[in-house]
């Protein structure tokens, strides 16, 4: 387990740099300068060249990505070309007001797949299995912004039963409560989001799961289809499962950037959508450096839950 976790872990590190160097490039050959960001029209040439100098814009393309790199591997993310907020702080902020929405709304789409999964795939073909079908259609095709306008519309303009935009009300930063009202809306657009597609992911594994030999052999043996889901299939339905806590993982931080950007969630998406609107080219390179980082390590951490919960699993021909 040791030797395949370090081989892992070494073949992640050529992955980053690709990841980092592509980030750079499509940065690089975006249709506008960092610099148009923070010029005004009246400014002179020598002016904007100054400016390019200051910031290393003047250096080849090569040279401006070796010295963004070291500066990323040293932990610093630079400055933001607009505010001059150092983006490692703002990071450091954001992220976790990002991970109290997300995660609580993704643990609870994950469980509630996980039930409405196994009923469906138990009652193939059944009034049960074509509602939770029907319902995950519905949710799946339904736009994310337009739910969340809906809900907006009645629970916080209609009813006022809620606040609208935030995490808390001003003066109320302390209050539980204060921040229950303002997650509760962003958290039921998040978990509608989330669980039609893990729903339909358990329903296939668990029809899967029945349609191999164990089962029919089970029955051979005269155990009751109750046992047979119970004591095997479902157990083997959640195994896959395990592997979803690795691939959530870049969810966790970016994953709502449309939702946290309608609500006003003080996290990561309304932090990138303000930087890609004023061609904030620092924090967009940091936010995808950082969400393109996450999807690489969650695929590490789900291969290897995968091998710790299923030892028979060989991995390259590492036991």
């Amino acid at each position: 387990m040791g030797k395949y976790i370090l081989k892992r872990m070494v073949q992640v590190i050529p992955l980053l740099l690709i990841v980092s160097f592509i980030v750079f490039s499509m940065i690089h050959i975006a249709p506008y300068d960092a610099i148009d960001a923070i010029t005004t029209p009246n400014m002179s040439q020598e002016t904007i060249d100054i400016i390019r100098a200051r910031y290393g814009l003047d250096e080849p393309f090569m040279v401006q990505y070796v010295l963004w790199l070291k500066q990323i591997i040293s932990g610093d993310f630079g400055h933001s070309l607009v505010s001059q907020a150092n983006i490692g702080d703002e990071l450091m902020i954001r992220i976790p007001n990002t991970i109290k929405l997300v995660l609580p709304a993704y643990v609870t789409a994950l469980i509630l797949s996980i039930v409405l999964g196994l009923v469906a795939g138990a009652n193939k073909g059944k009034f049960v299995d074509q509602l939770i079908d029907g319902i995950c259609s519905i949710g799946i095709s339904m736009p994310t912004f337009w739910f969340a306008m809906i809900i907006i519309y009645f629970l916080g303009y209609r009813f006022d039963l809620l606040p609208i935009i935030g995490m808390h009300t001003v003066g109320k930063e302390d209050s539980l409560l204060d921040f229950l009202q303002h997650f509760i809306m962003p958290y039921m657009v998040l978990v509608v989001a989330f669980f039609p597609n893990l729903t339909r992911y358990v329903r296939s594994s668990t029809l899967l799961q029945l349609s191999e030999d164990y089962v029919m052999v089970q029955r051979a043996f005269g155990a009751t289809k109750k046992e047979i889901f119970f004591r095997h299939v479902s157990k083997n339905v959640l195994l896959p499962i395990v592997t979803q806590v690795g691939l959530a993982l870049p969810m966790l931080v970016t994953g709502a950037i449309i939702t946290e950007s309608i609500f006003g969630w003080p996290g990561i998406g309304p932090f990138l959508m303000s930087a890609t609107k004023s061609l904030d080219y620092p924090v967009i390179m940091a936010v995808m450096l950082l969400s393109a980082t996450l999807v690489i390590l969650g695929n590490l951490l789900s291969d290897v839950l995968y091998t710790i919960v299923d030892p028979r699993i060989r991995q390259g021909g590492i036991k």
